[in-house]
C-alpha cells in the first residue's frame, strides 16, 4: 500500500507473513494514549520506516494530533516509545471516496525493528480497537490483500472483509488489491480468520 504524503506517494513497508514467528514478550511495555511529548518518537520511528526527515513527520504528527477526530496511541518501554497508531474519525464520500463508510479507522501500526514480533502490534491494536468501540458501533481499516501478516493479526482479532470495492482518499493500493475491512462491537463468533481468504 501507498500513501499521499506531502504531495508525494511513499511506500508502506509491511512485516513478512511469519505465523511461527515471535521473539520474547516484552511485560514492561504498555500502551497508552498519545500526548504531543511523543511526536519526536513518533515522527523519528516513521522516518525510520517509512524515509524522509524525522522533522516532516513530526510535523504532520503534530498537524494530526492538533485535529479533532484522532486519536494517537504509543507503546512505551522503559521511558522510550518504540511504537506507535493513529485511529481517526473519517468520512471518505465527503472528501471523494466510494464504498466506504463514515466511522472509525484504523491506520498501520509502526513498531521499532528490535521490538518486532513480541505482541505489541497485537496490543496496541486491540486498544485502538476497544478505544474506539466506546465511542461507536465499529471500527474499519484497510489493507492490501497482499499484507498477510495485517490480514491474519486483524482476522484474529475479529475484523472481516466487507469489499475490495471501494476508495478511500489518500490511499493507493500498489497492486490494486486493496480490502475494506470491519470490526462491529460483538464480531459473529463464525467470521474466517482474513488470513485464510482469498
Amino acid at each position: 500500500m501507498r500513501v499521499c504524503h506531502r504531495g508525494r506517494i511513499v511506500n508502506t513497508l509491511f512485516a513478512p507473513f511469519e505465523p511461527e514467528s515471535s521473539g520474547t514478550p516484552m511485560p514492561e511495555a504498555h500502551v497508552r494514549l498519545g500526548v504531543r511529548g511523543d511526536l519526536p518518537h513518533t515522527g523519528a520511528l516513521a522516518a525510520q520506516r517509512e524515509g524522509g526527515l524525522p522533522a516532516d513527520w513530526i510535523a504532520q504528527h503534530a498537524r494530526r494530533f492538533e485535529t479533532d477526530g484522532n486519536q494517537l496511541f504509543v507503546v512505551e518501554a522503559e521511558g522510550a516509545i518504540i511504537g506507535y497508531g493513529w485511529v481517526s474519525f473519517l468520512t471518505p464520500v465527503d472528501h471523494g471516496g466510494r464504498n466506504a463508510p463514515d466511522g472509525w479507522y484504523l491506520s498501520g501500526v509502526v513498531i521499532a525493528p528490535d521490538a518486532r514480533r513480541r505482541g505489541l502490534g497485537r496490543r496496541l491494536t486491540q486498544e485502538r480497537i476497544d478505544w474506539a468501540l466506546e465511542r461507536g458501533s465499529a471500527v474499519y481499516y484497510v489493507v492490501a490483500a497482499s499484507n498477510w501478516a495485517s490480514r491474519a493479526l486483524h482476522g484474529e482479532l475479529g475484523f472481516e472483509e466487507l469489499t475490495d470495492d471501494f476508495r478511500m482518499p489518500g490511499v493507493v493500493f500498489t497492486r490494486d488489491d486493496g480490502l475494506l475491512c470491519r470490526r462491529v462491537e460483538r464480531p459473529d463468533a463464525t467470521v474466517t480468520e482474513l488470513a485464510s481468504r482469498r
